[in-house]
């Protein structure tokens, strides 16, 4: 699917689907609709998601003319009819918001990968093998 420029429908359904906290914008205000086509064309299963998901909700002016609820309401209109590509757009989605680093301050998630600065590992400690190596082996000797 490729949504050109018009990506006002499927921004206001990442609002629904992720809305607003305090100062951090939902989805939808974070700009992310590009980067979800982009990522959805990538992958044919993702696009086909997309393409369901967008295609089976009304009209950009029509959805963001209904309240929170129907907008809501359209979303799980969408979700029951086909769950699987509205699982992988939720994917999708949910994978692209939670690499923006506006999400990791507001998680006070440090995003760095667990070594060789993150996790300390404890010295290894060789008590553990005891019970072990007390045992007679139980495998044949070839």
């Amino acid at each position: 699917m490729t949504l050109n420029s018009d990506t006002s429908l499927l921004s206001a359904a990442l609002d629904r689907v992720i809305p607003p906290v305090d100062d951090l914008p939902g989805a939808g205000g974070m700009g992310l609709a590009g980067e979800v086509v982009k990522r959805c064309e990538a992958d044919s299963r993702f696009n086909a998601a997309l393409t369901t998901v967008i295609g089976a909700l009304p009209s950009p002016n029509d959805f963001t003319a209904l309240d929170d609820e129907g907008q809501d309401g359209a979303l799980r209109t969408v979700e029951s009819s086909d769950p699987d590509a509205f699982g992988l757009w939720l994917d999708v989605v949910y994978a692209i918001y939670y690499m923006q680093p506006a999400v990791h301050r507001r998680l006070s998630w440090h995003g760095r990968t667990p070594q060789p600065e993150g996790n300390v590992m404890p010295p290894w400690d060789e008590s553990v093998l005891e019970v072990a190596r007390q045992r007679e082996p139980f495998w044949r000797q070839v």
